[in-house]
């Protein structure tokens, strides 16, 4: 433990020299050389890894500290902090009140969920009883001897103007060129990314892999979470019969059907994008996830029912040669309805989803 320590000290240093790589390298070495799950080696290496800007390999760390400590207040702070990085501002709320409930009188946990709080938004804006329980926690944190400086809002204009001027440049593009600025700003992010994962200290390829076991981690001891998770992934299958065979039944509602060959590629193009989400869901959540949380789920169920429904229908339709234009019209609408309603069903879930877990904090 205390070599550990002792690395993760020099790591701290290394970090504040914004000697990203060799600051990464201490941290892992203290980690896979810590006995057991020492709290303040754990914390201290999620702080550090915060500095580094790495907020998934926090959170996966803090969540460690939890599971060997659960009734200490600072692996809470960490939580809070890495989930505001992460902008996953409830779980940061959350996080930030248990710190305090376990620590009232520790004002970095005040402050702590000061930071949370002061980045929560709902589409109306603040809520009030979110507003009244900043201030509090303010003069609270004051109390305990926090500066007061700390408590001062970045302005709201630096998160806007971006989006406002990203708006305004595809307002003024179209066809091609609305195209190519959707392409460059992929790029831009990507390179970002990259930018951020080297920052830290960390490859790309271990950026991601920290992120995929922070997600696993996660679902494997929040309940809730993996609910979120199915609700997630299976949001998007509305999309799929829509995307792929309304255009077929378009064309045999006006009297014009596709060819057998045209329609079995746009069928097949829906199974294979099946097949793909299943391989990407085993990749990124494992063979279990999928295995007892996806694919037994009700709403998985009712999703794959009405692809296959939609789709095989619309392809048995072509393989018969039927060209009465009301079958083909009664997919139309099959898929227009589906579409609307499998959409509106995953977003009502999951807002029952998120009053269920408390993810919308009250004051």
């Amino acid at each position: 433990m205390a070599d550990s320590y002792e690395y993760l000290v020099r790591a701290k240093a290394l970090a504040d020299d914004r000697r990203a790589a060799e600051a990464r390298e201490a941290v892992d070495w203290a980690l896979a050389h810590a006995e057991g799950d020492d709290v303040d080696v754990l914390v201290l290496a999620g702080v550090i890894l915060l500095m580094l800007g790495d907020a998934h390999a926090a959170l996966s760390v803090a969540l460690r500290a939890v599971q060997a400590e659960p009734d200490a207040w600072e692996p809470q702070v960490l939580i809070a902090d890495a989930s505001r990085f992460l902008e996953r501002i409830p779980d940061a709320v959350a996080a930030g009140r248990r710190a305090v409930a376990l620590a009232p009188d520790e004002a970095e946990a005040q402050v702590a969920l000061w930071r949370a709080l002061a980045e929560f938004r709902t589409l109306r804006g603040v809520p009030k009883q979110i507003r009244a329980e900043l201030a509090a926690t303010a003069r609270r944190a004051e109390e305990l001897g926090a500066d007061p400086e700390q408590f001062t809002r970045p302005g709201l204009w630096l998160k806007v103007v971006p989006f406002v001027a990203a708006f305004g440049l595809i307002r003024l593009t179209s066809g091609w060129a609305l195209a190519a600025v959707l392409a460059i700003g992929a790029l831009l992010g990507a390179a970002l990314w990259l930018l951020q994962a080297r920052r830290s200290g960390a490859t790309a390829s271990g950026r991601v892999q920290s992120m995929r076991a922070l997600s696993r981690t996660e679902l494997a001891h929040d309940p809730a979470k993996s609910r979120t998770a199915v609700l997630n992934i299976t949001g998007f299958l509305p999309a799929l019969p829509f995307a792929a065979t309304t255009f077929p039944c378009a064309a045999g509602s006006d009297g014009d059907p596709w060819s057998t060959w045209s329609v079995t590629f746009a069928a097949g193009g829906a199974v294979v994008v099946l097949l793909l989400t299943a391989r990407a869901v085993r990749w990124w959540f494992g063979e279990e996830f999928l295995r007892r949380e996806l694919l037994p789920s009700r709403v998985t169920a009712l999703h794959l029912g009405a692809v296959t429904l939609l789709v095989g229908g619309t392809l048995a339709l072509s393989l018969t040669g039927t060209t009465s234009t009301g079958w083909w019209l009664a997919l139309v609408i099959g898929h227009f309805l589906w579409f609307f309603a499998g959409l509106g069903l995953s977003v009502v879930l999951l807002a029952r989803e998120q009053r269920r877990r408390g993810a919308l904090p009250q004051g």
